[in-house]
Order: C-alpha cells, then structure tokens, then sequence
C-alpha cells in the first residue's frame, strides 16, 4: 500500500517545529503539572456562514486562568495562515483575503497557565479539517 504525500508533509512540519525552537527549550521529564487548565481545540470548523462551527480558535476551560497564549495554523506545505495571540481570536478560513481551501492544517498551540504559586508552559499541536 502506497503511502500519501500528506502524511509525510505533516511529519516534516511537526519536525520543522522541533528543531527551530518553537516547542519549549527545557521540556519537562516529570509530570509535575497539577493545574487543572483544560483547552478545547476542536478538530474540524465549517467557515460557510451558518453561524456554527464558522471559526475555529482554541476554547479555554473556566477554570483557565492564561498569562500567555498563541495560535498558529499552518497549511500542509508548512506556510504560516493564520496566527493570534488572544483567546477570543480564532481564523475563520481565510488567508491574504482569500478563502482557503478544504484542507487538512495542523495547528500548535502554546500557551502559559498560572496557578497560585507557578506559571506553567504548555504546548499541544494536532490537525485541523476545514470544510467547504
């Protein structure tokens, strides 16, 4: 069985990040976070104007209490399409002005939780399916 293209261009992608830096520069080998931070991220959003499912963005729990946040999605080529820096903010579809295509994107996810004593990073990366 003859292996997709895409697949490989995601691996290529996710090893892009690993190796420049954007993952954490001092990963944890212990779990020692105990905040109770939970952050849904959904796994596909349909940008057609029904007014559901139009934006995709990164939904914080309410227990959440986020000192720092930032949302990068990226085609399968690696190109950058949409970044934010807000939770409120999600991409809704669209890059330079034009709709995307119905595509699989991968998006990373950093983002600093604060409990009461400490600021803890965390990173969570995974795929996105737009439908037209």
């Amino acid at each position: 069985m003859k292996t997709k293209t895409t697949f490989f261009s995601f691996l290529s992608v996710l090893y892009f990040f690993v190796q420049t830096g954007t993952a954490p520069e001092n990963p944890h080998t212990e779990n020692t976070n105990t905040c109770a931070c939970e952050i849904y991220v959904p796994t596909a959003f349909s940008p057609n104007g029904d007014t559901q499912n139009d934006i995709f963005k990164a939904i914080p729990g309410t227990s959440c209490s986020l000192t720092q946040f930032n949302l990068k999605v990226f085609d399968r080529f690696g190109a950058l399409v949409f970044e934010s820096t807000s939770a409120d903010q999600g991409w809704d579809g669209t890059f330079k002005g034009q709709s995307a295509p119905q595509a699989t994107y991968l998006y990373v996810l950093q983002y600093e939780v604060s409990d009461e004593t400490k600021k803890i990073p965390k990173v969570d990366s995974g795929t996105l399916v737009l439908i037209r």
